[in-house]
């Protein structure tokens, strides 16, 4: 039933495209935006949780 309903409408197809295009340049975003984050930012924020413990 749900299939003939989507097929029914026109140009449906392009919103699994479109949802896969958002996904994988969100992702890639994410991967490019760590790699070039400071180590030494990364370093304060890896340790941030056990510094609060020991105060």
């Amino acid at each position: 039933m749900y299939k003939e309903i989507l097929r029914s409408i026109e140009g449906v197809e392009m919103g699994g495209v479109l949802a896969f295009m958002i996904f994988f340049v969100f992702f890639l975003v994410m991967i490019i935006y760590l790699v070039k984050m400071k180590k030494e930012y990364i370093d304060e924020m890896k340790h941030l949780p056990l510094d609060e413990l020991e105060k």
